[in-house]
């Protein structure tokens, strides 16, 4: 009974124990369970312990690094990014030629983008396409050649201007002949995309001319010789209605000249300002002796009730004449003028004051007579003795300084001497007011209970333009300042239309607005444009869509591949030029900043991962690449000194190991 019991006891412990190993063993991770893409495998042990970390590189051609743990015989990754297909970077441009993607959508591992050369050009590589390797771009970017045309020889005594011996597409060949012959053939020819002439080479011959055919002619001499000689000249004539551009023509290589050697006589619609209708009313064009009836406006009358157009224009000559009751027409020397209905106001330039002491002035036309003939001086000469002080008529001139003057004032002499530009002892008799206050480079236009000031040209009135007597004092005078105007509007690669306040603006075939609208509106304020406006190239990209990028942008365009980071709300955000588009692109490797510095050493590629390599003589310890891993770089490697007995040893394990650089 003992024995039995001894038996089943040594039975079950040998079970327990069994159970026990397979149960650990089964705790265990299998290197061929590891379920994620494009990772490497090689070098790995076969089994794992529970808790045991392993670090995967990425495949051939992949980027990316994991961090694996085994849990109770699964493997979680526990941090590190996915292998993705590794960037090449842009493939480069060709001059004279351009590429697409044929395989892929982007510039990874596997693409493959493939070459063509603008009209002109042709293909000079034996292969036209680049693949995305491992390594970087395989095959040089392909050349394009520029197309070639025949050399042109056996001229004879065509003369030829242009590149005859080595011509390319679109260069021009010009041709002439000497002075006493002209070309039988194309002036101009040019190489073709195909790589053929334009046109053939032309001959020399000489130069003749027919006899003229146009039927306004009326006579010639020499007549009829049917054939003229170079530089011969001809008398003619033309008929009733037709005028000639001369008296006679000369024979040459472009025929007679002048050409046409008769022109039909018309008149244009009479452009005077003094008329006031004209019957039938503007025709544009009026036929040789027809007739118009007219009239003119006030202050003007007509030589005649009608016109006749003639070879020499409208006849009388000139249509209208001023009635000799009208005035001269009105102009201030040292001084500027604004019209009114029934004559002007006046005011002087800066500098200089009116005779009579006024600065400004309102003169009127009565009977053909100017009611008076302003004067202005300067400033530091006397005018006019005040009214009521002088009887004698006083010469229109300016007195200077320190002059003295004697007048009959009342029933005995008086003197007055120019101090200033000012007569002293004057006794000014003013209204309750006085003269308004003077306003430079302004004219009074209307002086009743208010004063109405006008700006001269170019001018803008800053204030009110009336002021009024207020408790015998001038409220506040405008002031007139020189209006700023806006530069010459243009667009570069675009064009515009001009509009009352500024232009409007597009862009031209293969270009587009940097903020992405097809036209604009730029208006002028203050002498400045609202904005500069920009066409740039349509594969390149613009203004950030509006609302998701915070930061100014300047005003250029970014190249296709171009990466840019701007400040978005409260993070980074990151834009990449594709196909002239920007799309949105992860962040992620922003948020941990720059990478660690690691002394002697520099960073060899920088994309999802940093990679690190040592100077000459140093050898690195640690992990030559590290990762952003919640927002916190991995701890970087150092570079340690290595002394001249391991260098050896020590460079056989670098060379294994050495780092592959980006190639973009």
């Amino acid at each position: 009974m003992v024995s039995n019991m001894q038996v089943a006891a040594k039975i079950f412990f040998v079970a327990f124990w069994v159970s026990f190993f397979t149960l650990a063993k089964n705790q265990d991770c299998q290197t061929k369970n590891i379920s994620y893409e494009n990772v490497q495998t090689i070098d790995q042990p076969e089994n794992h312990t529970n808790g045991e970390t392993v670090k995967l590189k990425c495949a051939t051609g992949y980027v990316g690094l994991l961090k694996l743990e085994c849990q109770n015989g699964l493997w979680k990754k526990i941090a590190g990014r996915d292998c993705k297909k590794r960037p090449c970077g842009h493939p480069g441009d060709t001059p004279n030629g351009h590429f697409k993607l044929v395989r892929e959508t982007e510039f990874v591992f596997g693409a493959t983008v493939e070459y063509t050369c603008r009209t002109g050009y042709t293909m000079a590589s034996r292969i036209n396409y680049r693949n995305c390797r491992s390594q970087g771009w395989d095959n040089d970017v392909p050349v394009c050649e520029v197309v070639k045309c025949p050399i042109i020889s056996n001229l004879g005594d065509v003369i030829a201007t242009g590149n005859i011996e080595e011509a390319s597409y679109n260069d021009i060949i010009h041709f002439e002949c000497a002075s006493n012959k002209m070309l039988d053939g194309p002036e101009n020819i040019h190489c073709t995309d195909n790589g053929q002439w334009s046109g053939t080479i032309p001959k020399c011959k000489e130069i003749t001319c027919e006899y003229p055919n146009e039927e306004q002619l009326s006579y010639i001499q020499p007549f009829n010789m049917g054939v003229y000689k170079f530089k011969q000249n001809i008398q003619y004539g033309c008929k009733e209605g037709y005028q000639g551009k001369a008296n006679s023509a000369t024979c040459t290589e472009n025929g007679w000249e002048p050409k046409p050697l008769c022109i039909e006589i018309t008149c244009e619609y009479p452009s005077e300002e003094q008329l006031s209708y004209i019957q039938p009313f503007n025709m544009r064009v009026y036929k040789f002796k027809q007739n118009i009836q007219y009239g003119c406006k006030e202050g003007y009358q007509g030589k005649a009730n009608s016109a006749t157009c003639t070879e020499n224009g409208w006849e009388p000559k000139p249509l209208c004449i001023v009635k000799k009751t009208t005035c001269a027409e009105p102009s201030v020397q040292n001084g500027f003028i604004h019209k009114l209905d029934e004559g002007f106001s006046y005011s002087c330039d800066s500098g200089y004051k009116a005779f009579d002491e006024k600065w400004w002035g309102v003169v009127s036309c009565t009977g053909g007579q100017w009611s008076y003939s302003p004067l202005c001086i300067a400033e530091d000469y006397c005018g006019q003795i005040p009214n009521g002080l002088e009887k004698q008529n006083q010469a229109k001139e300016g007195y200077k300084e320190g002059e003295m003057k004697v007048f009959e004032c009342e029933s005995k002499p008086c003197c007055f001497k120019c101090i200033r530009g000012k007569w002293e002892k004057q006794d000014c008799e003013s209204t309750k007011c006085g003269s308004p206050p003077p306003v430079e480079n302004a004219v009074i236009t209307n002086y009743q209970e208010t004063v109405e000031y006008a700006c001269r040209e170019n001018y803008i009135i800053n204030g009110e333009h009336f002021i009024s007597c207020i408790n015998s004092q001038w409220e506040k005078p405008p002031t007139c300042e020189l209006q700023a105007i806006c530069a010459e509007p243009s667009v570069q690669n675009g064009f515009i239309h001009k509009l009352d306040e500024g232009f409007s603006y597009s862009c031209d075939s293969g270009y587009k607005a940097f903020d992405e609208k097809w036209w604009g509106v730029v208006s002028c304020t203050g002498g400045q444009w609202s904005y500069t406006p920009l066409c740039i190239a349509e594969d390149h990209c613009g203004q950030i869509p509006n609302g998701l990028a915070k930061q100014n942008q300047a005003n250029e365009g970014y190249k296709e591949g171009e990466m840019k980071v701007f400040e978005c709300e409260s993070k980074p955000c990151c834009f990449k030029c594709i196909r002239g588009k920007w799309e949105k692109q992860d962040c992620e490797s922003t948020i941990c900043g720059s990478p660690p510095p690691v002394e002697n050493a520099v960073i060899t590629e920088y994309q999802e991962t940093v990679q690190y390599a040592c100077r000459e003589n140093y050898i690195i310890k640690g992990e030559h690449l590290i990762s952003c891993i919640n927002s916190q770089w991995e701890k970087p490697p150092t570079c340690e000194f290595q002394n001249e007995e391991s260098s050896l040893s020590q460079k056989v394990t670098a060379g294994q190991n050495k780092p592959k650089f980006k190639e973009n």
